[in-house]
């Protein structure tokens, strides 16, 4: 209920006024006679009032008088609540089970189906159902129906896998599983609610609305703490063997077991203590791996609450070092000891092979993957022309530029134009990083960076700026030609230009970018559970995938309709294009192995929010159905009984004072 001017019910003071009044009576003390007063002393005469409340049914005419009066000019307006102005009493329920791998916890998921049938038992006549799946895909089980037996088999067919819920996006969910139904709709989310699942944004959490339908959320939690839990989180090489990490989360200190096994076969098997809410590194000595691609697995034992976390699959390469060409027009170039040094230290999958880039044979190109030029304007039309064939047949170049292209206008193989050489009286630094890019995602530095010389290159249209000085100037350019990639430093791989040869960074860059034009990351050796693996992005144009349980989820017959693949489960894919065979490890996302819940004010709020959502789509909805409702305007029924007590109060203090008259005659 609201007031359209509510500084009238100030009025309802008022009735303190009657009160007063019926209390104003007042009675002498009886006279009674006596023989003779002459005798006695004379006194000051004391008069008793005595005070009591009369003519109740009066009084209480009155205070209703006076109390309706205040309402009425006060104009009373009373909103319909959203039942009443739904298209119907039939409603459709949505009926999500979160379906991620922190349900799996202990009794969790057990109980989230136990309150999902109660949902289905409970559901009301005409009412309609649905049954979700929820994790990192939103999938419909069953319904909408109202067949109760129906609903239920769907429930029994569900289980916790190994995926991640977000919550903003099991919201937004929500308007495309309802449909273009009218029924008024009410989202049941059964969910631990894990802290972790919640989206950046708050706002996320709220139902969007949508056209002649209301839509209400409510929660249903299923768990109030954290279960103890140990993840196994990393597994590398290391000098002489293999270090497996382990997390521990919301758990105390005490030994753990881990198992490691490689290609199938156990090959050892470590005890050692775990800190409470720490890490702790197992080192499996003496591991040999063949050559090739190594299938490793860390196993916890024995396992804890949340299994599905307590094994770690990695993909552990041990392949003979590639050669590099690196071209350049002096053989004694500083820049090529650099690379040489930085490759040694990244480890010994490749190696340079400097060569005299006028007595380059280009016909050994077929021979490499990639290779290195340390200054692109040393490059003639000639070599240009066949570097250019290299690259559209999916090879890959990582180009810098020195004083040979500071003389052009510009650029081999790309065409690229330079405008000018950049030598600013003040060196600059790196200003902005493409961090979505897979090669600079995982290397950090570039901020210590300084550059006291580039040339100023204009991007073509195809040309993507992975790095940007501090003023502006491109620093490193991407260009797809053909199938292949051409990366181009704007500055020299020498120290005269700029640091980067001898900053920290170097070494991870130049690491990440042999891996990246090898190709050996393009699809990517370590992928997250509920990921998709995009063969088109790596220049594929189709190939045959076998998921971990030895099933062919893409076939070669699937080339032409298919170019990703949707990782489901944790575990070893094999991969099979047409230029390569690769393996890759899919674990389980590790903010799902934290099974803290959230606050119990985060809830609270998510709740309001929710309620003032559904409230504000109910009416909105209504508007669109049967046009705009008008509240209920109550004081123009007060008025009516605002004059039918005014009659009988006039009425009734009549009778008292002819009452009161003959009693006083």
């Amino acid at each position: 209920m609201s007031f359209l001017a509510p500084w009238f019910l100030v009025g309802i003071l008022a009735v303190a006024l009657p009160l007063w009044l019926h209390r104003l009576q007042t009675k002498n003390p009886k006279r009674r006679p006596f023989s003779s007063a002459m005798l006695l002393e004379v006194n000051e005469q004391r008069l008793h009032v005595q005070k009591s409340l009369r003519y109740l049914l009066l009084l209480a005419l009155r205070i209703a008088l006076l109390l309706l009066l205040a309402l009425a000019f006060a104009k009373p307006l009373w909103q319909r609540p959203p039942a009443m102005m739904g298209a119907g009493p039939a409603r459709l329920h949505l009926i999500m089970v979160d379906t991620s791998l922190s349900m799996s916890a202990g009794d969790r998921f057990a109980r989230a189906l136990a309150e999902a049938r109660r949902l289905v038992d409970a559901l009301p006549s005409g009412d309609r159902a649905e049954i979700v799946s929820a994790a990192d895909t939103i999938d419909l089980v069953a319904g909408p129906t109202n067949d109760r037996a129906a609903l239920t088999r769907a429930l029994a067919g569900l289980h916790a896998g190994a995926g991640r819920l977000d919550f903003g996006a099991a919201v937004a969910s929500f308007g495309g599983l309802a449909g273009t139904t009218g029924m008024p709709v009410v989202a049941h989310l059964i969910s631990d609610f894990q802290e972790s699942a919640l989206p950046s944004r708050f706002g996320d959490l709220t139902p969007k609305p949508a056209p002649n339908r209301s839509l209400a959320l409510q929660l249903h939690p299923i768990a109030a703490a954290a279960e103890p839990n140990w993840r196994v989180e990393a597994i590398r090489r290391s000098s002489g063997g293999v270090d497996v990490t382990v997390r521990a989360l919301h758990a105390r200190a005490e030994p753990r077991t881990v198992v490691l096994q490689v290609n199938g076969e156990e090959r050892g098997r470590l005890t050692q203590p775990t800190p409470a809410e720490g890490t702790a590194v197992f080192h499996f000595d003496g591991i040999a791996l063949r050559n090739g691609d190594n299938r490793v697995v860390a196993r916890l034992e024995p396992p804890d609450a949340l299994t599905l976390d307590d094994s770690r699959y990695a993909v552990l390469q041990n392949s003979r070092s590639e050669a590099v060409p690196a071209l350049t027009a002096d053989v004694q170039a500083l820049g090529f000891k650099y690379l040489a040094a930085a490759f040694s230290a990244a480890g010994d999958r490749y190696h340079v092979e400097v060569a005299q880039i006028s007595g380059f044979d280009a016909r050994t190109l077929e021979r490499y993957r990639w290779l290195v030029i340390d200054d692109l304007g040393a490059v003639d039309a000639a070599l240009a022309a066949r570097l250019r064939t290299f690259l559209e047949n999916g090879g890959a170049i990582f180009a810098a530029l020195g004083e040979r292209a500071a003389a052009l206008k510009t650029l081999p193989i790309g065409g690229e134009a330079v405008t000018a050489s950049s030598t600013a009286d003040e060196p600059v630094g790196v200003g902005q990083l493409d961090g979505a890019h897979p090669l600079l995602a995982t290397v950090s530095g570039w901020e210590a960076l300084t550059i006291a010389r580039m040339l100023a290159v204009k991007p073509g249209a195809e040309d993507r700026v992975l790095i940007a000085a501090s003023d502006g100037q491109p620093l490193l350019l991407e260009r797809h030609v053909g199938r292949g990639r051409l990366l181009i430093l704007t500055s020299s791989l020498n120290n005269d230009w700029n640091d980067l040869p001898v900053q920290p960074v170097f070494v991870g860059f130049m690491a990440q970018m042999a891996d990246y034009l090898a190709g050996r990351n393009a699809l990517g050796r370590e992928q997250l559970v509920g990921a998709t693996l995009p063969l088109a992005a790596a220049g594929e144009s189709g190939g045959q995938v076998i998921d971990p349980q030895g099933r062919t989820v893409l076939s070669l017959a699937d080339t032409r309709r298919a170019r990703s693949v949707k990782l489901s489960q944790a575990g070893f894919y094999q991969v099979y294009t047409p230029t390569q065979e690769a393996l890759i490890a899919v674990n389980s996302d590790p903010r799902e192995s934290d099974t803290a819940v959230m606050d119990a004010a985060v809830l609270a709020r998510w709740r309001a929010a929710a309620t003032a959502a559904a409230q504000t789509a109910a009416s909105s909805s209504t508007a669109a159905i049967g046009g705009t409702r008008t509240p209920l305007e109550l004081w123009r029924y007060l008025l009516p009984l605002l004059v039918l007590i005014v009659l009988a109060e006039s009425l009734l203090g009549n009778t008292y004072l002819r009452r009161d008259a003959r009693g006083t005659a």
